[in-house]
């Protein structure tokens, strides 16, 4: 594949920008179905953005269909007809409605309180340090709600790869993955994102202080209000 093929990202929201230049490249038929994307480090050199955004744009890829990751094999585009999936459009919201997103939730439920418990005993600096970086994302970001709520879910991803299981980060991945278009619709509220800041910064402290009772009760006590919020938005 060719190095020209992509040029540098250069304005707010990076992560959109790196979308939509993927999607123009298949749509032109610069990248075919069954080609393999180049490395992360490769790939942000040429976009000229940071691994973080080009991480979050590739989940978007992922959740839409476009790309598809294979274990210990990289990146690659879906053997599909991109056609179809780029220009099949449809309401979010419409399409699933309480009780869809309820199915998510209640796996997140089962899992996250674990995760934060598993957390405690095998997280390490690196761990913590990502966890830290995330949460003074969410809280330097002001204005951009949308992108708060990108960021938000990286808090809960660093949780997740504490656990050293990656199938915990893969299912969690995927759930956000989904519900990431349906949480831009009914779960963006200022007041909302500042108090799951708040909720997030008790699990943080739950977890650095390797107490797995109180780190589990933090987060089923956050998920109990993300479900509160989704219904008082249907």
């Amino acid at each position: 594949m060719e190095n020209n093929l992509f040029t540098g990202v250069k304005y707010e929201r990076i992560y959109e920008q790196i979308v939509v230049q993927i999607r123009e490249l298949i749509q032109e038929g610069k990248i075919l179905p069954g080609d393999r994307l180049p490395g992360e480090r490769e790939l942000s050199s040429m976009l000229g953005c940071s691994r973080t955004s080009l991480r979050e744009a590739l989940r978007v890829l992922e959740a839409e269909g476009i790309i598809i990751s294979k274990p210990g094999g990289g990146r690659f585009v879906q053997n599909v007809d991109q056609r179809l999936v780029m220009e099949y459009s449809f309401d979010p919201v419409d399409l699933m409605k309480t009780t869809s997103i309820m199915h998510f939730l209640e796996v997140r439920e089962m899992i996250e309180p674990k995760i934060a418990a598993l957390a405690c005993e095998r997280a390490n600096e690196e761990d913590f340090l990502n966890m830290e970086k995330a949460l003074l994302k969410v809280e330097a970001e002001r204005e951009d709600f949308e992108e708060k709520l990108v960021r938000d879910s990286m808090f809960h991803l660093a949780l997740a790869e504490a656990t050293q299981n990656f199938v915990l980060v893969t299912t969690l991945e995927t759930n956000l993955n989904m519900l990431q278009q349906i949480r831009l619709k009914t779960l963006l509220s200022p007041e909302r994102i500042e108090r799951s800041n708040a909720e997030h910064r008790a699990i943080y402290d739950a977890v650095k202080r390797r107490n797995p009772k109180e780190a589990s009760e933090a987060m089923a006590a956050h998920l109990k209000q993300l479900r509160k919020n989704v219904l008082n938005n249907q």
